[in-house]
């Protein structure tokens, strides 16, 4: 996979902007507030149909404009394709429209139409930062490749959001507690189903993350990771091989449990937005434990082994976005990454000093400023 022109229309700082991709490896380059991670935003846009920066998509839009578009042109399997995003204002309403190769998609076929990973200094995060952000890695990850996936957790994120609102409603306005019954049922059901593939992933993501982890710290450290599952009262589980059946019948029995606490806090306590990807360095808790190098190593095995994980299901490359991850490498390290993706991966990197990139005789430059690029 492959991206070989990029459009932008009134996108962040950018009014009118084209940029061909003619090498493996691109880098933008300039001072802070240029817009060299718009340009990274607007292709990560182009893949999820949302932005890593922002929860509102309207911030992507030029101030004073009425509307934006993102034009990716790229190959995948040899042939050419086309992602059109158009988010525009209507009459105080504003508009969000997809096409793929000219026609009119969903939410639902764009998703996994077009392959990207991206890695970012809050990336590094992954490892010391909050469980929901290895959640989002998972669901990322995973999301890429299958499908259905996707669907489970738009489903399963409705489900938990009308539960939570009936749990206010039950404490609030003293509404029926036996109408929780069918919603305790179902998020059981979804939630037993992304589990089952969250463990399936894990076990990918290990043959692929362990490996890479050891090239990245020249076997000087060893790295293992576990799903951890929350139970109540500060229970925590660790399962492998569990059957969607037996996960269904521990999600119920939980969450009847804690009914009256759910009740209380408005909330559903338990569950697979509860749950959290363990990694560790040396048999230690990595996010407890692990030297701040040693987190980073561990991040960057793990947004590198998504490259690795999307090649083994789909027989394609994703595309690498780096945004000004250099400056926060040591020079062994980016040397590493940089040998990991040569010649493999098409990669687009943001930075600084364009000194920090060591050339491989196949970069292309481009230097932004003020919203304004000019290849150099």
């Amino acid at each position: 996979m492959r991206i070989n022109r990029l459009q932008l229309v009134n996108f962040r700082n950018y009014d009118h902007c084209t940029v061909s991709f003619d090498k493996m490896v691109t880098v933008f380059y300039g001072k802070n507030g240029q817009g060299k991670t718009n340009i990274l935003e607007s292709i990560f846009y182009s893949a999820f149909g949302l932005s890593h920066r922002t929860n509102k998509e309207d911030e992507m839009v030029k101030f004073l404009s009425d509307g934006m578009a993102v034009h990716l042109d790229f190959s995948k399997e040899d042939e050419i394709h086309s992602i059109r995003m158009k988010r525009y204002n209507d009459q105080g309403r504003w508009h969000k429209e997809i096409k793929i190769d000219g026609k009119k998609a969903t939410a639902k076929d764009h998703y996994s139409f077009f392959n990207a990973v991206m890695f970012s200094p809050e990336d590094l995060q992954i490892i010391k930062g909050d469980p929901g952000l290895r959640r989002r890695f998972m669901d990322m990850e995973i999301s890429q490749t299958d499908p259905l996936y996707y669907e489970l957790l738009v489903r399963y994120r409705r489900l938990l959001k009308q539960r939570n609102s009936l749990l206010k409603g039950i404490r609030d306005k003293n509404q029926p507690q036996e109408q929780l019954a069918p919603w305790d049922e179902e998020i059981s059901d979804v939630g037993s189903q992304i589990l089952i593939k969250r463990l399936d992933n894990l076990i990918k993501l290990k043959e692929i993350s362990i490996p890479v982890f050891n090239i990245l710290s020249d076997r000087t450290d060893t790295l293992e990771m576990k799903y951890e599952m929350k139970g109540n009262d500060g229970a925590v589980f660790y399962p492998e091989k569990e059957s969607a059946a037996d996960i269904k019948e521990f999600y119920i029995k939980s969450i009847r449990e804690r009914i009256f606490k759910d009740i209380m806090q408005g909330n559903t306590g338990i569950g697979v937005h509860r749950d959290d990807l363990k990694t560790y360095i040396n048999n230690a808790d990595s996010r407890a434990f692990a030297s701040q190098g040693q987190q980073r190593c561990c991040a960057l095995a793990l947004k590198l082994s998504q490259i690795e994980y999307v090649k083994k299901i789909s027989g394609e490359y994703p595309v690498l976005l780096l945004d000004d991850v250099m400056s926060e490498l040591d020079h062994h390290r980016r040397n590493q990454l940089v040998s990991f993706i040569n010649d493999k991966v098409q990669t687009i990197i943001t930075v600084n000093d364009k000194t920090l990139i060591p050339d491989l005789g196949s970069n292309q430059y481009f230097k932004v400023e003020k919203g304004s690029i000019k290849k150099s």
